[in-house]
């Protein structure tokens, strides 16, 4: 039994160290357990009444002194149990006011075309939402930075679950890209169908995705930035135009 397996059950790092002194003593006083933990008098009480709270200790009166003991194991699961009914309580109520927040979100989506999102996060949400609707995808520009950015493995994650799906793909990368290309071949068997190649006057650091409605150009700067687009016609636009860049790549 360690600090950091308490931790991982929902302790903090001062009911733990409590926690686990007063295991390994069995019983003591406030005053033993000052002086084993070195925590200010105040921090041990605290935590004491904590640990109370969670039902993991419990003390007795002797005198006019309060002898404290850790409650049997079987109260750590159950204090986790406790913990789960807080947590679906919780998540109910998060449910609730999801559809709530829905309701008001779909009312703002439909007054706005597009939204701008900052970070890898924003990258990841367009991408998961490529892959769970299973949307034909189709990509061009992607720069270097989008392999530093994200990292190599997240790119070959989202490909291999392109992959098992069957999803219809088309990545359009500049010249400088082709070793990627040639991993996404060796490793997913993505070939000409899939990948080709084009010399860009300059290295791009923007890349476009569409799919649906919706197009989405991401930024590869240190922290990226996502405008996402939501138009039919839009999308259908920029399709065309992919159409052309596609036509005068190379395998």
């Amino acid at each position: 039994m360690d600090y950091a397996e308490l931790e991982k059950i929902g302790l903090n790092k001062n009911e733990a160290k409590v926690y686990i002194e007063l295991a390994r003593l069995g019983q003591a006083t406030a005053g033993e357990l000052i002086k084993k933990t070195e925590f200010h008098r105040n921090i041990v009480y605290d935590n004491l009444e904590k640990l109370i709270d969670k039902g993991l200790v419990s003390f007795i009166t002797e005198g006019r002194r309060k002898i404290f003991q850790i409650n049997p194991p079987d109260m750590l699961t159950d204090f986790l149990d406790k913990e789960q009914e807080v947590l679906d309580d919780k998540k109910k109520i998060a449910e609730k006011i999801k559809k709530e927040v829905k309701k008001q979100f779909d009312i703002i989506k439909e007054k706005q075309e597009s939204i701008i999102m900052r970070g890898v996060k924003g990258v990841k949400l367009v991408m998961k939402e490529i892959i769970d609707k299973n949307y034909e995808y189709i990509s061009f520009g992607a720069p270097e930075e989008s392999n530093e950015v994200m990292g190599k493995h997240f790119w070959i994650g989202v490909a291999r679950k392109m992959k098992e799906q069957n999803q219809s793909v088309k990545l359009l990368f500049n010249e400088s890209l082709r070793y990627w290309g040639e991993t996404l071949h060796d490793e997913l068997d993505y070939g000409s169908k899939e990948i080709k190649y084009l010399d860009f006057p300059t290295e791009p650091i923007t890349q476009t995705l569409v799919y649906g409605s919706k197009v989405a150009v991401v930024v590869w700067t240190e922290k990226p930035i996502v405008t996402l687009i939501d138009n039919q016609a839009v999308a259908d636009s920029y399709r065309e135009f992919f159409k052309v860049l596609w036509s005068q790549a190379k395998d």
